[in-house]
């Protein structure tokens, strides 16, 4: 079936319209003006950031990396489209915006070297990275977050992909016409999954996920993959717009009946018009590999091989900040991870154990002072800290065994609450650092908008007990020395 395009898919693919020509802006304006002048019309978007390109080459493309301080300028992009290229391909937690990444890119990178991203989710620098034609490397334990990634920096012809899903529609519709008693339903048998979804949503994600594993071609059919992921998340009795497992309420169950298919197409159809953009818009010759691994330990990438590291690592233990194992669940084991493996991502992840008191390679004043007060509080509490940070510190171990000298790393990071005690990540951060060779070289701040978390939590799981979550990043450059 899949040599071949059978019928047509009535949700048919678009060519974008012709780019649209703008004035040259003019060069009395300041480089501020120039920035908040935003176009979304994909052919004006694409002259008017080449336009950009040109004009502020000397601050953001140097023959050498600046050594002077960056301007300030506002790093919020408040307004900002953060779903251009590939970036809208799936929704994941705590996702570094492309703006930060690209900027990051512009100011600290040349041409050609290559970027890591130790914690890389769903692989936002490293799409940015192929568009300004850096080689890239990506490391993330969640197997979800691998798949995202990966897909999103594989270029795939429009031409090739609206084929395939044309096929996925013939296919599906032919076996759901089919007598009941002869559709085969190979629904996963995992735990709960009554619990998240009616049994009609159950017997047709089934039937579209086997539909979908018929394509050979394996980048083919991990680019649907992903968007049957959207529809696992749509399509279940999850509360939208959360990172966390929650239940709608049952009052709203009875009114939640979505057609798998017509949300598998909408999503597939709004992928393959981002692929369309991304491919045609990555530089030549780039190369993105993306690894399912622990950071903490050896990878397989050489030493001293890695130009640029930006990244945006967890704000802490994922049972306490951002559960990306819990988001990532319910996809994952429709895809065949097991309940025990899903289950375990954020266990695996950094500050997941206790690490007692093993030897540590780092020494940071902040860290021990800001222990203190919490242990005073919760000794518990604490130790779940320093956990994180002795995990932190093994990381910082590998990223330095792969980074040149002279490489730059930039990482955006956020000062969480806990027992009432703030933790300065980014102080820490540059201290911890200057213990494997790097030096501080620039910081920034920038406010978070259209957080999806709430203004307040409960980080100590103390019923009426109530901290604020955080509403500001800080954005840590540091240069390896040693």
């Amino acid at each position: 079936m899949w040599g071949q395009t059978q019928g047509v898919c009535p949700l048919s693919h678009r060519s974008p319209a012709p780019p649209v020509l703008h004035p040259v802006v003019p060069p009395q304006r300041s480089l501020r003006q120039m920035s908040d002048m935003l176009y979304y019309s994909l052919g004006a978007m694409r002259m008017h950031e080449e336009r950009l390109r040109e004009q502020m080459s000397l601050l953001y493309l140097p023959e050498a990396v600046q050594e002077e301080p960056v301007v300030d300028q506002d790093w919020d992009y408040a307004t900002a489209n953060t779903k251009t290229h590939t970036h809208g391909f799936h929704t994941y937690p705590a996702m570094m915006i492309p703006q930060v990444a690209r900027r990051l890119i512009r100011l600290y990178a040349r041409p050609h070297e290559t970027l890591l991203d130790p914690f890389c989710g769903s692989g936002t620098s490293l799409v940015e990275a192929r568009l300004a034609g850096l080689n890239a490397y990506g490391i993330d334990l969640n197997p979800l977050a691998v798949l995202l990634a990966r897909v999103k920096t594989t270029p795939l012809p429009a031409d090739h992909l609206q084929a395939a899903l044309s096929q996925i529609y013939e296919r599906y519709r032919q076996l759901r016409s089919l007598p009941e008693e002869e559709q085969i339903h190979r629904i996963p048998r995992f735990f709960h999954i009554d619990y998240w979804f009616a049994p009609a949503i159950q017997r047709d994600l089934a039937l579209l996920r086997d539909v979908i594993l018929e394509i050979p071609h394996q980048p083919t059919r991990e680019f649907f993959l992903v968007a049957f992921s959207h529809t696992v998340r749509e399509c279940s009795y999850t509360r939208k717009g959360e990172f966390k497992l929650y239940r709608i309420p049952l009052e709203q169950q009875h009114n939640h009946q979505p057609d798998v298919l017509a949300v598998f197409l909408a999503k597939a159809e709004a992928n393959i018009a981002g692929m369309t953009q991304f491919a045609s818009e990555i530089k030549p010759a780039t190369w993105v590999q993306v690894f399912q691994a622990d950071t903490r330990q050896r990878q397989p990438i050489p030493d001293e091989s890695v130009d640029i590291v930006v990244t945006s690592p967890p704000y802490g233990d994922s049972h306490t900040t951002v559960a990306y194992g819990q988001f990532s669940r319910l996809s994952l084991q429709w895809l065949g991870l097991s309940d025990e493996e899903a289950k375990s991502i954020d266990t695996r992840a950094l500050g997941g154990k206790d690490t007692g008191d093993s030897q540590r390679n780092y020494q940071s004043r902040s860290l021990e002072d800001t222990l203190s007060q919490i242990t005073s509080r919760d000794k518990r509490r604490a130790k779940q800290v320093r956990a994180f940070y002795d995990d932190f510190a093994l990381c910082l171990k590998e990223i330095t065994r792969v980074c040149r000298l002279g490489a730059r790393a930039c990482f955006v990071v956020g000062n969480r609450t806990v027992r009432g005690v703030k933790i300065p990540t980014d102080t820490i951060l540059v201290e911890m650092a200057q213990c494997f060779g790097w030096r501080l070289r620039d910081t920034f701040e920038r406010r978070i908008p259209n957080k999806r978390m709430p203004l307040q939590n409960s980080p100590s799981n103390v019923p009426g007990e109530k901290g604020e979550t955080m509403t500001r990043e800080h954005i840590v450059v540091l240069e390896k020395e040693v």
